[in-house]
């Protein structure tokens, strides 16, 4: 449910693994390979703010590109339902915070709370 595209890693590794011999290079040093290795992430990113959105630390915020943390909910369930939520999360092979966020979206649209 999320609008943020994933990055194509299969592509990205392909062009970074490719068949191509690897061609001898400079070696740069100090602010020389300072300044190499900012021409290389603007040449990969295209702009500071692109640098500094892919080198973050932390997981990024859900839904949003605010900074800081996500709201987190806690909750317990019934053995009998975590392992069928277990056996959902093999089957669809999403990630159990993925499938509560589904789940808490859904309850929300019945109850009329989204706008």
């Amino acid at each position: 449910m999320t609008n943020q595209r994933e990055p194509d890693y299969d592509a990205l590794a392909d062009r970074l693994t490719g068949d191509s011999p690897l061609e001898a290079a400079a070696v740069h040093v100090g602010s020389d390979a300072a300044a190499s290795g900012r021409e290389f992430l603007l040449r990969e990113y295209g702009s500071d703010a692109a640098i500094s959105h892919a080198i973050r630390r932390g997981r990024p915020r859900v839904g949003a590109s605010a900074p800081g943390e996500s709201a987190t909910v806690r909750g317990r369930i019934r053995d009998v339902e975590y392992r069928a939520f277990m056996e959902l999360v093999a089957e669809l092979g999403k990630p159990q915070s993925e499938l509560v966020r589904d789940a808490v979206h859904l309850l929300l649209e019945h109850h009329k709370k989204l706008v």
